[in-house]
């Protein structure tokens, strides 16, 4: 099996409260400390594409500052490739492109293939190499027709598109990118989209993306890795994470409400079915079982099946049932 290219290993990151002159200075009232992150592990492997999501203050934000260096956490390890992102930051930064989620850090009075250029010698790429990579780049990006265009003059896709070509420009082993769609229109996000899924298996970069848009999270179709307040809700496959509520409905029409009430007393005892509500003379069944399987466990209560369908709940439902908190927590 191919080894992972980033290792989250049991990762807690702790802001403890500041000192009484620090908090005039930042305004700040917390007293106590802050839990970012808790007991944090996943892997991601070459190719992979792993989607963070999360409510704000769920802790994505931390864990990518943690994986570029850029925060120590308070217990636990991250490596890529092997190296430790806390004592070999200045490696592992050679290793990272980071695209984040505005374009505060272009230079916007200057053209493309300038912006690229600056970025490639701060990586350290040597002259005569720069600007043939900076060309292929931009090719890359879709952008070569547009490289003497200043940032001023390009559209907010366009831009996205810029942001990406710089994180990409040093050929990282991984990618991350910060909301890289959050001001780009839905069209012009699908294409960004598609253009990482190709980045990511062409060059066999690991990619860690967060994204508030449900509609992206289901399009990528990939890794999730879902945290709130800090703890790992799920990690997994998307399609995993929503197949307990692709269960079937059945809808099943009696000819009075008692036996409606009667059939559903009895389905709540039958293996396989996990959702049974009652609608006047209806009961509407939500089973891992086929049709013919539940009528014979009513043995012969059944008057009529009006309907039978297939509900697929939206990615947001799934979501806000994993995240409500359960019965005794704060």
């Amino acid at each position: 099996m191919t080894d992972p290219i980033v290792t989250i290993d049991h990762i807690h990151k702790v802001y403890e409260p500041y000192s009484r002159w620090m908090k005039l200075m930042l305004r700040s009232a917390t007293t106590e400390p802050v839990v970012a992150l808790a007991d944090v592990s996943f892997d991601v492997y070459p190719g992979e594409l792993r989607v963070i999501l999360g409510p704000n203050g769920a802790g994505k934000s931390t864990l990518f500052r943690v994986l570029t260096g850029l925060t120590t956490p308070t217990d636990g390890t991250a490596t890529i490739l092997g190296l430790d992102a806390t004592r070999e930051s200045t490696k592992i930064r050679k290793l990272v492109g980071f695209m984040p989620a505005e374009n505060r850090t272009l230079l916007l009075r200057h053209s493309c293939r300038e912006n690229l250029e600056f970025h490639g010698r701060l990586q350290g790429i040597e002259e005569a190499d720069l600007r043939n990579r900076v060309d292929e780049t931009l090719e890359m990006v879709g952008l070569f027709e547009s490289r003497d265009r200043v940032g001023f003059a390009l559209s907010t896709g366009m831009l996205a598109r810029l942001m990406l070509a710089r994180a990409i420009l040093h050929t990282p082993s991984v990618l991350i990118l910060d909301e890289p769609t959050g001001a780009v229109d839905p069209i012009g996000a699908y294409e960004l989209l598609r253009l990482v899924q190709k980045i990511a298996a062409e060059g066999d970069l690991a990619v860690l993306i967060s994204s508030h848009r449900l509609d992206e999270v289901e399009m990528l179709n990939d890794q999730v890795l879902l945290l709130n307040r800090g703890n790992v809700v799920y990690d997994g496959p998307l399609e995993a994470m929503s197949s307990t509520s692709l269960r079937p409905k059945v809808e099943i029409v009696f000819d009075e409400p008692a036996a409606a009430v009667n059939a559903s007393q009895t389905l709540q005892r039958v293996a396989g079915v996990e959702d049974v509500t009652i609608d006047g003379n209806t009961v509407i069944v939500g089973s891992s079982l086929t049709l013919p399987q539940i009528v014979s466990e009513l043995d012969g209560q059944v008057e009529g099946v009006s309907s039978i369908g297939h509900a697929r709940p939206k990615l947001r439902d799934v979501l806000e049932e994993m995240l409500r908190p359960k019965t005794g927590e704060s």
